[in-house]
């Protein structure tokens, strides 16, 4: 009898222990982890920058979320349709000729929508203008990388510049 209860409580042991570890290797693995840029969450509006030459009144509108600032990102299908024209406007203003503002213009223009020409061109830019991971993802890197359109307060386009916000 002493024997059988020794098995029984080793077994169960044995069982305990690799119950631990298979929860554990569940919550470590990658597939479990979220990305990093999904700590800022998606862009939902955009914001006006001034441009720091004084109260000319001259603007950036660049992607932002609500409470977060500047810290946000957008990927496929993510984003507020206001955020997402922001990043495509400054793609087709200040990278014009380029493979991702002629990938804009072809997939519906400053549509609003973060779909796969905008996926294309993000992840070109990065590889070829930005120097930052091409991965298609619009986050805090990109962002600081890229030029953006300045705009005089009457809304008119002045040049495109990177701001380093």
């Amino acid at each position: 009898m002493r024997q059988a209860s020794m098995t029984l409580r080793m077994r169960t042991g044995v069982l305990g222990a690799l119950a631990l570890l298979f929860a554990g290797g569940l919550t470590a693995s990658p597939m479990m982890t979220a990305p990093a840029h999904a700590a800022y969450g998606p862009c939902n509006t955009t914001v006006k920058r001034t441009d720091g030459l004084g109260d000319t009144g001259n603007y950036y509108r660049v992607p932002a979320r609500t409470g977060n600032g500047l810290s946000c990102y957008m990927q496929y299908q993510t984003g507020s349709s206001n955020a997402v024209t922001a990043l495509q406007r400054a793609i087709l203003s200040c990278y014009p000729g380029t493979y991702a503002a002629n990938r804009i213009s072809a997939t519906g223009g400053a549509d609003g929508s973060y779909g796969t020409g905008t996926v294309d061109a993000v992840r070109w830019l990065q590889a070829n203008r930005l120097g930052v991971t091409a991965d298609g993802v619009y986050g805090p890197a990109t962002r600081g990388e890229m030029l953006w359109p300045l705009y005089y307060k009457s809304g008119s386009f002045i040049s495109c510049l990177n701001p380093g916000f």
